[in-house]
């Protein structure tokens, strides 16, 4: 498969997961409590959701950076 159908699908796959995480997001609204260990926090489940997926986005975006800064060197 060449690199740009490659990533045709990678965005395509991405954006039903991003589709299917709004969906459940705006679905969990409901408010819940966060115990930090030192404090609790109780806030709505759909800002813990955002925040999460963010979290899982930022992760994977500097994983890939990592691996092609790695992919270059050798």
């Amino acid at each position: 498969m060449n690199t740009d159908k490659r990533r045709q699908l990678n965005l395509i796959i991405g954006l039903i997961i991003a589709l299917v995480a709004v969906i459940f997001v705006v679905l969990n609204t409901n408010p819940v409590a966060i115990n930090f260990g030192f404090f609790k926090v109780k806030l709505p489940l759909i800002v813990v959701l955002v925040v999460m997926v963010i979290v899982g986005v930022l992760l994977g975006w500097f994983w890939n950076e990592d691996h092609q800064i790695n992919k270059k060197k050798k």
